[in-house]
């Protein structure tokens, strides 16, 4: 995984399409091109279902197996569930995908309906507009094929590019490859960027020829050398991109470096440079894109061939309906042309403004009388055109091996604990968002990549939410979980320290301590403890030119890198200072709190691997960091930690106080979350624990509020401010775990499974965030990423075989035994932290009773339900073993 950022295991057929609901081919992971097949039903001559994935569409991901071996989505034509159609995917293989349409009419009519599938090439955002039209013998090379790019004055950023871009990296469809070097690159005396290229036998003698752009009116000056070449060059500046060549002569052929070092001038925009025996310019011409593919038609045996002039592949399909009619549509979207062009059942091809084509095979009528199903297959695949041809051949033999319950079943017989059933929709349907919620192509650390994005209409990389999403794939699949992991951390020579998008809160390190508690890889954490401790040292302001810790009280802030402290985009006071920017060195108390603790997880982590200096460095900063929280931001009269205001030397001066009521503006969770870090004192416990559990301040019907309901600023109309979310709720659940309160980590996540589960079998969605009010949920109408804590408290709870720690302890090994009756376990203990009593759940098989040892000695244990127990641990952080056995 070192090589790349990709969900390397994944087939390329698969759910990525980041428009319309279906599956999707990458024909070269390279190219960021995608072709998508999906299917639109609706009523004949009535209505269409387009299956819009970026807002609600009656589409719904409904059944997805944990491996992608099918996908389902259920079309609702009527609602509640009266006429519907079931269409699921089946991957065959990396080439073949069986396609099963399950039509269903509950509804006391007749009912009269049809089929379009439909399929079309797509090109990336940043597909140029340009190419070069230069000589083949011509050698381009792109400018952001550097081997190294500094600058003289180092940047805030230079070591956390955002969305994982290369240095100075700007990316539009305008550029030769869509990118170039930019940001004002040069603009320092000293800048420099090298590059190495290999110099053939027939270009000892020739020209490099540069494509750039600079100010109209300007110039920029470098210093050229390389290639037994060491001159002043001048970029004059016109506003438009120019070339300028520089003669060169060597005598060897081989690998060689130029280097070019910035003298004076305003930036300069790289676009790159040929290396070329003929040409002292660079010729540009337009790039078109080519939807429309060459189709053959077979009506008679129901088949097609497509084969698309940009991507290698060929591509078929075919199906079992007897009436069917091929058509185009000439248009770049579908959801109201092709609801517009309905009435028009002849003609051949439906012209609109020719920015994209899709080719359409419409099945119709399909006549169902009521209370009836009716069931279609369709087969699609690529390869070369005669394995098409054959492959096109197996829809009927296929057909025979999908089973009916293939598709039932998320959880296994006999593995769930009694009073599950009640969750399994919104369980079913949570996972089936989250692994449908996976989009190619996503673009970082110079190449495209599968991602799983919070959601469709996030299509983006996103750290914070990332993390949680991580959380979730820990649950449904260590594989792609360790994948996805790979995705948001870097190697060792990165320019990077992690992939940064958004709120700079690194929930991959959390993630990785549930990822090896689950496995006990010995390898896991060898090859991401020193990636994910990048995250930490970027944070903790310890990486180069990290500006997080400038302040003298030792109090973190992140507000260089994004507005964002803890995802909550609202929050009152964040949101206060994001709109008042002259309002500098604020600092909140979420970015240190979450410091202190994922200093502990990794410390816990760096015992393992026998990390001693590291060990070290963790100690000093929860220390540290500690004592800051501790001495300036506890504001005992709010019964809040607060924010920090500093003057302009970085000293701490007083607390940052709402100016309209005169109160602390931080009476909400972030004022809460040295909990979680473990750091406070009983009192301190007592009051912040009322304040999250108690009715008058943060506790609902719903879950917990994000901001207290007693201050001034909270408000019942905000998108965090007056709303329940799953994610920071999840963090206190865990520390609940860690406080040996396990009745309130129980409410927690009872009333999170509850609240999820009314929303979702009702409508079938899955909600960013729920309305204090009245429970509904509200935001993007399929979300994966914030809201995937309803699984890992699910399986906690109800899923027998699975252990639940808080974050003070780590799993060394653990063995169930085949029906989940007994369980040895080896744990270690978060060490920094004094010991204390600390609760751990256990989800066993519900038929037993059970006797719990820890270093062999009776424990604590409370059966809160047939196969629940709940485990309170002696005050200790020595090592050791937990058994429990059926009486």
């Amino acid at each position: 995984m070192n090589n790349t950022h990709d969900l390397t295991s994944l087939s390329p057929w698969g759910p990525y399409s980041n428009r319309y609901a279906g599956i999707s081919h990458i024909p070269d992971m390279k190219s960021g091109m995608r072709y998508d097949f999906f299917v639109v039903p609706g009523y004949y001559q009535r209505k269409a279902l387009i299956p819009n994935v970026r807002y609600e569409s009656d589409y719904y991901p409904w059944n997805v197996s944990n491996n992608y071996s099918f996908i389902t989505y259920r079309y609702e034509l009527e609602w509640k569930d009266k006429v519907y159609a079931d269409v699921t995917y089946f991957n065959i293989d990396t080439c073949t995908v069986l396609i099963k349409a399950d039509y269903v009419n509950n509804s006391d009519m007749d009912q009269s309906l049809s089929i379009n599938l439909l399929s079309n090439i797509n090109y990336p955002a940043n597909y140029p507009k340009f190419k070069i039209n230069n000589p083949e013998s011509d050698e381009w090379h792109n400018a952001l094929q550097y081997k190294i790019l500094e600058h003289k004055i180092k940047r805030f950023d230079d070591y956390l590019v955002y969305d994982g871009c290369l240095r100075d990296e700007v990316r539009n469809n305008e550029f030769i490859d869509g990118r170039i070097i930019g940001k004002n690159f040069g603009k320092d005396a000293g800048d420099f960027v090298t590059y190495n290229i290999n110099i053939k036998p027939d270009k000892l003698t020739g020209k490099i020829v540069f494509l750039y752009r600079a100010d109209k009116g300007k110039n920029m000056t470098f210093r050229f050398t390389g290639l037994d070449q060491d001159k002043v060059i001048n970029f004059k500046g016109t506003g438009e991109f120019e070339s300028l060549a520089i003669d060169y002569n060597v005598a060897t052929p081989g690998d060689k470096e130029i280097k070019l070092v910035s003298k004076e001038g305003p930036g300069l925009d790289l676009n790159g440079f040929l290396i070329s025996n003929v040409s002292s310019s660079i010729r540009i011409v337009p790039q078109e894109k080519s939807y429309t593919p060459e189709i053959t038609e077979n009506s008679k045996e129901k088949y097609l061939t497509m084969k698309y002039k940009d991507a290698s592949p060929y591509y078929g399909i075919t199906w079992d309906a007897d009436s069917s009619f091929i058509r185009g549509v000439a248009n770049d979207e579908l959801d109201n042309f092709f609801k517009e062009k309905i009435p028009d059942r002849f003609t051949k091809i439906w012209r609109g403004n020719n920015l994209g084509y899709y080719v359409n095979v419409y099945i119709r009528p399909i006549s169902m009388k009521p209370k009836t199903s009716k069931t279609f297959y369709a087969l699609i695949c690529n390869g070369d055109k005669s394995s098409v041809e054959s492959s096109l051949k197996r829809l009927e033999n296929l057909k025979s091996t999908v089973k009916e319950e293939s598709t039932d079943n998320l959880y296994e017989a006999g593995e769930l604990r009694p009073g599950a059933s009640q969750y399994i929709l919104g369980q079913k349907i949570m996972q089936a968002t989250l692994l449908t919620n996976i989009i190619y192509p996503t673009y970082t650390q110079d190449s495209f990549i599968r991602h799983y994005s919070p959601g469709k209409w996030f299509d983006m990389l996103y750290t914070w939410d990332g993390g949680f999403i991580n959380l979730g794939l820990n649950e449904i699949n260590k594989q792609i979980a360790t994948e996805y992991l790979n995705t948001y951390t870097t190697p060792k020579n990165s320019q990077s320290a992690f992939i940064e998008h958004g709120t700079p809160l690194p929930v991959q390190i959390y993630a990785l301590q549930d990822l090896c508690n689950k496995t006990q890889s010995k390898e896991l954490l060898e090859y991401f403890y020193p990636r994910v401790k990048k995250s930490y040292d970027f944070i903790s302001g310890k990486y180069e030119n990290s500006t997080t810790r400038k302040l003298k009280s030792n109090l973190l802030e992140t507000w260089d890198y994004f507005y964002n402290s803890g995802g909550w985009d609202d929050y009152p006071p964040q949101k206060h200072l994001d709109a008042n920017p002259t309002l500098k060195d604020i600092t909140p108390v979420v970015t240190t709190a979450q410091a202190i603790r994922e200093a502990k997880i990794l410390r816990m982590m760096a015992v393992e691997l026998n990390k001693k200096e590291d060990i070290k460095v963790y100690d000093k900063d929860i220390n540290d960091f500690s004592k800051a929280i501790q001495k300036y931001t506890w504001d005992k009269n709010a019964g809040y930690f607060s924010y920090m205001e500093h003057d302009k030397d970085g000293n701490p001066t007083h607390f940052f106080i709402d100016p309209v009521s005169g109160k602390n503006y931080n009476m909400g969770l972030d004022g809460a979350y040295p909990l979680l870090s473990g750091i406070c004192s009983p009192q301190q416990e007592e009051i912040l624990l009322d304040k999250i559990f108690s009715p008058k301040h943060m506790w609902t019907n719903f879950g917990i509020s994000v901001v207290d309901q007693s201050a001034p600023y909270f408000r019942n109309d905000g998108y965090w401010n007056g709303a329940v979310w799953m994610a920071h709720q999840w963090f206190m659940w865990k520390t609940m775990l860690d406080l040996n309160r396990p009745d309130l980590a129980n409410k927690i996540a009872k009333t999170g499974l509850d609240t999820w589960k009314r929303e979702t079998d009702e409508s079938y969605h899955t909600y960013e965030h729920f309305q204090i009010d009245n429970g509904r949920g509200a935001g993007l109408y399929q979300f994966g990423g914030l809201s995937s804590p309803v699984i890992p408290w699910f399986n906690a709870y109800y899923k027998t075989g699975t252990i639940t720690t808080g974050f003070e302890i780590m799993v060394n090994e653990f063995a169930f035994n085949k029906d989940n009756s007994s369980l040895k376990a080896t744990l270690s203990f978060d060490n920094a932290t004094a010991a204390h009593q600390r609760s751990i759940l256990l989800c066993m098989n519900p038929k037993n009773r059970y006797k719990v040892f820890f270093n062999n000695k009776a424990v604590n244990v409370k059966e809160q339900d047939k196969g629940l127990l709940v485990i309170q641990l002696p005050a200790t952080n020595k090592k050791g073993v937990l058994e429990i056995n059926a009486m």
